[in-house]
């Protein structure tokens, strides 16, 4: 008797189509082929993970990538469309070969696979065309970094900036530049801030550097701090504002006054609350003259000609106030950056500013940096200028010099830096919140007490200050889950040893500064 069997059913070739189209393997997983679908799926992943991992590695190739960044970018959608495309005729094909492959197919099949293509030229086509700006933007931007010459050991060329964790302070140097047209040779910068984000307390903080600095560092620069980029370009005043600042920078930012009017007009001007009127009959123009400019208190849309108007003007007042003002139209254009969906309106930004705005900052932290930037409430922003003392201002750190060579600021170099260390504190410190107990254990009559106010500028979370038995300077950990605190202490405090509180002492305090009589200082006083 012959035995039955039920038909075995037959796969469709136009459904493998449309499931490798949607996700490649999935077709060839749907014909049994397991090991070929988990390839296809594997393939693109490896090739993408390994092209990315060696063009990072390898400086000559991320150069490269990033002045062809638009052409790059084709060639990548061309490679991903082709192997698409490949891996939807491989399902469609079955363990078909050759001309067979094509043949003993019905029309709806045929149709199937007709549209997945066409739909997957579509999709590539729509994402080129979304990742080409973003591509522009790259080239456009990093252009320092692209363009850097390879030149052979011993050779001058930009020192490499330190890298940025994501998780520390980023300190970003911005420079104004006023670069007329036809003008090579005046190559001072109008404005100089420092920007330092706090990734982790989700604060901000900016800081003005008055022009007229005094620098008198022989073998960097002995002249105004506004020379250095005429001298050694951006790396040059970043060094400078590192050596006077005590701090770190991370990347700088170019602006030149057409790249700012352009950046207000693109985003549709800038909302400015004016708090004094700003009156100027000598406001220089791009052709070596002046006019008259007259702006009124209160709140008001600005345009880019007249936001920089704004910020520039320094004939009815003075460079500190000015520097207010350059910081009030920055904190005025990341609010309204923030208000709109920024990061896809970046590209068109960068897009109409052209290459007037350059950065050396890691193109691998810009996006992370761009969301985290416009998340920061206004509030959380402080802004600062250094003053020169003798005038009615909160706090000084610079001495009026003049004479017939021009006029100067002479910094103070520990106030300078004792403020700086106040404004770009370790982020790390005050999340930590150790509290810290500051002993005076033979030092002079008050020292504990001053030393304990100057850390708490610092954020440091200072609770106490007692008196103990004569000791000599350390700094003594109680808490061993505060270690990063102890270690920052030490160095605040020129250096101090980092040692385990005895036994035989007691603080309710996470860590004790014991400070003897060979105390020498803090580190900003060593600097002097």
């Amino acid at each position: 008797m012959r035995t039955l069997r039920a038909p075995i059913a037959k796969s469709s070739p136009g459904f493998a189509a449309v499931l490798s189209g949607l996700f490649p393997g999935l077709g060839q997983m749907y014909h049994g082929r397991w090991v070929r679908g988990i390839l296809m799926i594997l393939i693109p992943i490896f090739v993408v993970l390994l092209t990315g991992a060696f063009i990072a590695i390898a400086d000559p190739l991320t150069g490269l990538v990033l002045r062809n960044a638009p052409a790059f970018t084709f060639l990548v959608a061309a490679a991903f469309l082709t192997y698409h495309l490949f891996v939807v005729a491989d399902a469609f094909a079955g363990k078909l070969r050759g001309m067979r492959s094509l043949r003993g197919r019905g029309i709806a099949d045929y149709l199937m696979l007709g549209a997945v293509c066409l739909a997957l030229v579509g999709f590539y086509g729509a994402a080129y065309r979304g990742s080409a700006p973003w591509a522009g933007l790259f080239a456009k931007i990093f252009a320092p970094i692209a363009n850097q010459p390879l030149l052979g050991a011993g050779s001058l060329q930009e020192q490499p900036l330190p890298s940025w964790s994501g998780t520390e302070r980023l300190n970003i140097l911005l420079l104004g530049i006023d670069a007329r047209p036809g003008d090579t040779t005046s190559q001072n910068t109008d404005t100089m801030i420092v920007l330092s984000l706090d990734p982790v307390n989700k604060t901000a903080a900016m800081l003005s550097l008055p022009r007229d600095i005094y620098v008198n560092r022989p073998g960097m620069l002995t002249d105004k701090i506004n020379a250095a980029y005429a001298f050694g370009g951006a790396d040059l005043s970043r060094r400078v504002v590192e050596d006077l600042l005590g701090i770190r920078i991370n990347a700088y930012a170019l602006v030149d006054f057409e790249a700012f009017t352009k950046i207000v007009n693109t985003v549709g001007g800038v909302i400015v609350d004016v708090h004094r009127p700003v009156r100027d009959e000598s406001y220089p123009t791009t052709d070596y003259g002046v006019e008259r400019i007259d702006i009124t208190a209160g709140p008001q849309l600005m345009d880019g000609v007249t936001a920089l108007r704004f910020a520039r003007s320094r004939h009815d007042s003075n460079d500190y106030s000015r520097a207010a003002r350059q910081q009030l139209v920055i904190s005025s254009l990341r609010t309204k950056l923030s208000e709109g969906d920024f990061l896809r309106g970046l590209p068109g930004i960068v897009d109409n500013v052209g290459s007037a705005v350059q950065t050396n900052f890691d193109p691998a932290n810009i996006i992370p940096l761009a969301r985290f930037g416009s998340g920061i409430p206004g509030d959380a922003i402080r802004s600062e200028v250094l003053y020169p003392c003798g005038g009615d201002y909160p706090h000084c750190e610079l001495n009026y010099s003049g004479s017939d060579g021009g006029f100067f600021l002479l910094p103070d170099r520990s106030k300078v830096r004792d403020f700086a260390a106040s404004i770009f504190y370790d982020p790390q410190v005050k999340a930590e919140g150790a509290s810290i107990e500051v002993r005076n254990a033979g030092g002079r009559a008050g020292m504990a007490q001053s030393i304990a106010d100057r850390l708490a500028e610092r954020a440091y979370a200072v609770s106490i200050v007692t008196n103990g038995a004569t000791a000599r300077s350390a700094v003594l950990v109680r808490n061993s889950a505060k270690r990063y605190t102890a270690n920052a202490l030490a160095a605040q405090l020129g250096g101090l040893p980092v040692d385990t509180l005895p036994s035989g002492e007691s603080s309710p305090a996470d860590i004790v500064v014991r400070v003897g009589s060979d105390f020498r200082g803090l580190a900003t006083d060593l600097a002097r």
